[in-house]
């Protein structure tokens, strides 16, 4: 099943950073590239070919999408960037204006009965500001992506040197 969840890699300065992965901008510059192909075949001025170049349009602006959280403990912050490559915002959280990172979630076993077999497995991983906001990192559904998000969750965690609280 296509799943995208973030991957966690450390980076060459000691940083962690949790990032989306490169397939998902394969995904799109290939989806770009068989439109661009198909309208290129049957011309360029052919009727009708607006909407395959808005599409190509999107799925360039796919390509280009980006969205990382970066884990710096030598310079105590995290900071959040999204938007596209060339146009992003970025926000950075001090480690003393964060309470707590937590991991919520139900994970279903296979033997609770059919109905909740039947449920997906969810899980948030999240950022309790000192103020109260709560910023959600990483949401993930399916119990083996569940386990993924907690471990990557106590990696984070014991990097930072920040207090992870699990609610299963």
């Amino acid at each position: 099943m296509f799943r995208m969840s973030f991957i966690l890699k450390q980076k060459h300065d000691g940083s962690l950073i949790l990032e989306l992965p490169i397939w998902f901008r394969i995904i799109f510059l290939f989806i770009a590239v068989l439109l661009a192909a198909g309208v290129f075949v049957s011309g360029i001025h052919a009727n009708s070919q607006w909407i395959p170049i808005l599409i190509i349009i999107a799925c360039i602006g796919g390509a280009l999408y980006e969205e990382k959280w970066i884990f710096n403990n030598s310079e105590n912050c995290i900071s959040y960037i999204s938007g596209t490559m060339l146009i992003n915002r970025k926000k950075l959280y001090k480690f003393e204006d964060i309470e707590i990172l937590n991991v919520t979630g139900k994970i279903h076993s296979d033997n609770e009965g059919k109905i909740n077999r039947l449920r997906k497995n969810m899980a948030k991983f999240s950022m309790v500001l000192n103020s109260g906001e709560i910023l959600d990192i990483d949401i993930t559904t399916g119990k083996t992506d569940s386990a993924e998000l907690k471990e990557k969750a106590q990696k984070i965690a014991a990097y930072c040197g920040i207090e992870l609280a699990v609610d299963s």
